[in-house]
């Protein structure tokens, strides 16, 4: 398998894992994004790319996304916690910024 193949299923595997775990918290999210990619300049990291998209993800687990913008700026939050994401280009913080 190449270094490509095994990005991509790594890929699918973190997005997968998000619906099947349904995070309800940032933290419990941050958790699963930071086995695929380590933080870069937010509190987590995930850099979308593919027709799956971690906004999908999301929404399939509860979360409530709201696109800016574009595609890469969004935030989200869970309909029953409340807990809140930021999302901007790859970047995720936790709360509204």
């Amino acid at each position: 398998m190449s270094n490509l193949d095994a990005y991509w299923q790594a890929y699918a595997a973190t997005l997968a894992r998000i619906r099947a775990e349904k995070p309800d918290t940032f933290a419990a999210l941050k958790a699963i994004l930071d086995t695929f990619e380590p933080p870069s300049s937010g509190d987590a990291f995930f850099p979308d790319g593919a027709d799956d998209t971690l906004a999908d993800a999301l929404d399939n687990s509860g979360w409530r996304v709201e696109f800016r913008e574009a595609s890469y700026v969004y935030f989200a939050k869970h309909s029953k916690t409340g807990a809140r994401l930021s999302y901007f280009e790859g970047d995720l913080f936790e709360g509204i910024r």
